[in-house]
């Protein structure tokens, strides 16, 4: 199995497989005087109460201000706040700037040169080319008790380019009960499950990430995923601690400006365990903050329409995509298993007009030895289904990216950004050991 160790906040150890971008940041654990290990479990992992901080608006349950440490610079009297808003509200900054840096990466092992993988990597069986990929700048805190907000700007190595994957402003509790209505603005990803999007110990993200237009010769880019980082406006909330909603419109992954058709919707619930906002009954097992015994489900809806370029950038299609999911996450103690199922249909996967089904099945296994050492194990499997032509499947193993392709779509499998088996011929079908990764991260 695949194993991940972490070491502390500052050096986040050795991890097997690739390191993921985070949710809560060493910017949080200094604002409130706290370790990392508050909210994670093995870093970018939240425990129950990582995942309450983050649904709550990247604020503690409760009230918030009674539990900052961080020296605070107020913007204003607090009497300011009797007259609202015949003036401006009395927010608050930080006295140090509440920025973080991490650096990811890892180290590429090949068990066999002939496999896709290898090959994709020019036939290595060793490659610390991506040993350290990417860099990230993060900044997160609270402007007042009622705004949070959260960023990140990431650099990578390999292509010298720097991309705003967060920017995010979370307007909490806005409705008449606590954590009803909240209201996140910005760029990010839409919340689809009840959990953080890289709430995964060996995938980079909890859902599948496949943009099904790139596998058909569009351009990556402007690819639409349903994990994609967009600019959104999204409401969001949580009643009786136990029930979960959002609903909101994004850009989508378009090529050029355009008129944002994209909209989603999300519903979920939790029994057992802690509450969904953190609050209440949090006794827990102090010894395994991670521990619980709950199951929580959750099913959302998506509608984009993308305009999409060819990979040459010469020819654009427009792609109608309608997309319907579900995920559950048990949990008995130190064991956790998540499952769920994806379905997307595409108008026009293809400058040919091509339409295409797509189903996506998902499972991952865990258990928490150490918060440090965590073996897991996750299965893919992905099927696509072009009109007028056969399907295509491919099945990954992620406990050393084992894989098993009985075809490839027109760009290959490896369009999608990830170690996928070599494209067989027509009518037959491969098995490979595709890698084995040691990843390295870091934040402080």
């Amino acid at each position: 199995m695949r194993t991940r160790l972490l070491v502390s906040c500052l050096v986040a150890g050795v991890l097997a497989g690739v390191a993921s971008t985070a949710e809560a940041i060493p910017a949080f654990a200094r604002r409130y005087g706290t370790s990392c290990q508050t909210c994670h479990i093995a870093f970018p992992k939240l425990s129950p109460f990582g995942e309450a901080f983050r649904r709550n608006g990247y604020s503690f349950p409760g009230k918030d201000e009674d539990f900052v440490k961080q020296e605070q610079i107020p913007l204003g009297q607090e009497a300011y706040r009797q007259v609202f808003p015949d003036a401006v509200w009395p927010g608050t900054l930080p006295a140090s700037a509440p920025l973080a840096l991490g650096f990811n990466g890892a180290m590429t092992m090949h068990p066999s040169r002939s496999s896709g993988a290898a090959q994709n990597d020019n036939r290595s069986v060793v490659s610390l080319q991506d040993l350290v990929a990417e860099g990230h700048l993060w900044a997160g805190g609270a402007f007042s008790e009622h705004i949070a907000y959260f960023a990140e700007v990431t650099f990578s190595a390999q292509d010298k380019t720097a991309e705003i994957e967060h920017a995010e402003l979370h307007f909490n509790n806005l409705g008449l009960s606590p954590h009803l209505v909240n209201l996140f603005v910005g760029r990010g990803v839409p919340n689809l499950t009840s959990f953080a999007p890289h709430s995964s110990y060996i995938g980079d993200t909890v859902l599948p990430s496949f943009a099904v237009t790139a596998l058909f010769g569009g351009d990556g880019d402007s690819a639409f995923s349903t994990m994609g980082q967009y600019n959104l406006v999204e409401v969001n909330g949580m009643a009786k601690g136990r029930f979960i909603y959002s609903v909101g419109a994004d850009s989508g992954g378009s090529f050029g400006t355009h008129t944002t058709q994209n909209a989603y919707a999300h519903v979920g619930f939790k029994v057992g365990g802690m509450r969904l906002d953190g609050e209440g009954d949090t006794t827990g097992n102090a010894q395994k903050p991670w521990a619980e015994n709950a199951v929580t489900v959750d099913a959302y809806g998506y509608r984009s329409v993308s305009n999409t370029v060819t990979a040459d950038l010469m020819m654009s299609f427009v792609d109608l995509i309608y997309v319907v999911g579900g995920h559950v996450r048990g949990t008995a103690g130190s064991f956790e298993v998540d499952g769920g199922v994806v379905r997307e249909s595409h108008s026009q996967a293809s400058v040919a007009g091509v339409g295409v089904k797509a189903l996506a099945l998902y499972s991952e296994l865990s258990y928490v030895v150490y918060p440090w050492l965590v073996p897991a194990v996750r299965v893919e499997y992905l099927s696509l289904a072009p009109d007028g032509a056969d399907h295509i499947n491919d099945l990954r193993v992620l406990a050393g990216a084992v894989e098993h392709a009985n075809a490839a779509p027109t760009a290959g499998w490896f369009a999608d950004g990830s170690d996928r088996a070599a494209a067989p011929t027509p009518g037959s079908a491969v098995t490979e050991f595709e890698s084995i990764e040691l990843g390295l991260a870091y934040a402080f």
